[in-house]
């Protein structure tokens, strides 16, 4: 009763501690698209309209999928099909591999468009910090979501045990949603 009452203890810690950083990133990237507003209005016909590039909505649909392979790996974990786990896991990473490939092949597009990071395009460059912000997530991500699937190899989760894979994919769904605000943002606003 008591290591029941300590690990119920524990996992809630752990779920406020994720919450915390989520609302952390929320707060960044909300601190970040407001400038964004702010910057656009006050440069309004010096503004330079940026269309983003194909590779940015491959990139936003290689992010969803990978999602949808995370919360498979959750469901199969709940239903004690633990073989299944680090496949959908592995598929979950690999397109969040790919996800990343696309997000450089996007910049590139804006380098060909001779958009840069630096210089006196503001609309670019707020292109480019918003998504360069939410790549460092992402990568964060990956590595987590590396770790659980290397727990669930190692047969670490099960339907009564699985709180590292909970909330290492609960991280990865809320970075889902941050690109996928993102991506809305700059398509609509921009």
């Amino acid at each position: 009763m008591v290591i029941h009452n300590s690990n119920q203890k524990i996992n809630r810690a752990h779920e406020n501690l994720l919450m915390i950083a989520m609302f952390s990133v929320v707060m960044l990237f909300a601190g970040l698209t407001s400038a964004y507003i702010v910057s656009k209005g006050a440069l309004d016909s010096k503004w330079d309209d940026i269309q983003l590039s194909i590779m940015f909505y491959i990139s936003t649909m290689l992010i969803l999928v990978s999602s949808f392979f995370a919360h498979f790996a959750l469901k199969n974990c709940k239903a004690d099909n633990v073989q299944m786990i680090p496949r959908s896991l592995l598929l979950a990473i690999i397109f969040g591999l790919l996800f990343f490939v696309f997000q450089i092949l996007g910049w590139r597009s804006l380098v060909l468009e001779n958009k840069f990071l630096s210089g006196n395009n503001v609309s670019s460059s707020y292109i480019y910090v918003l998504t360069l912000t939410h790549f460092f997530h992402v990568l964060g991500g990956v590595i987590a979501l590396v770790i659980i699937y290397l727990n669930s190899i190692k047969k670490k989760y099960n339907k009564l045990s699985y709180q590292g894979l909970k909330l290492g994919i609960r991280f990865w769904h809320f970075l889902t949603a941050v690109w996928i605000y993102l991506f809305l943002f700059l398509t609509i606003i921009n």
